[in-house]
């Protein structure tokens, strides 16, 4: 066998490698497992407090948000500890309420809380989110 012939079956192999490798890797993360009934239903209630204390607290409300998302998180399977495999949402709402600190504004936070309810949404479903008469005030 030529040393041409070695050579590129090496690189083959560890393209082949690098592959599944990564394809595992990704499968992992789409691994998260369904809420059951009773969770999602605790959820939504939880949610739905964090969305009312946001009005008089927000940094309260963003910091009970990264709580509850982060229990949602590890009921569903997903790794929280390690800061690289963190969901991308996650990270964001923690950059954003870290940006916001110690300025009198709230865009920090509101944004915080927009990632956070991603989340919510995508482990409960939005639908549950307007059900049980769930009304959202707004200003007028």
């Amino acid at each position: 066998m030529s040393q041409t012939a070695v050579i590129m079956l090496f690189v083959l192999l560890a393209v082949l490698v690098i592959g599944i490798v990564l394809a595992v890797g990704l499968s992992r993360r789409s691994r998260l497992r369904s809420l059951p009934e009773e969770s999602r239903d605790r959820y939504a209630r939880s949610w739905r407090g964090i969305e009312n204390q946001f009005i008089d607290d927000p940094r309260g409300a963003v910091k009970e948000a990264d709580r509850v998302v982060v229990m949602m998180l590890s009921e569903r399977g997903a790794t929280v500890t390690d800061e690289a495999q963190v969901p991308e949402d996650l990270r964001w709402a923690r950059q954003a309420a870290a940006a916001d600190k110690g300025s009198g504004s709230t865009e920090g936070m509101r944004v915080a809380l927009v990632h956070y309810k991603k989340i919510v949404d995508d482990s409960i479903g939005t639908a549950r989110m307007k059900s049980d008469g769930y009304r959202r005030e707004v200003a007028s």
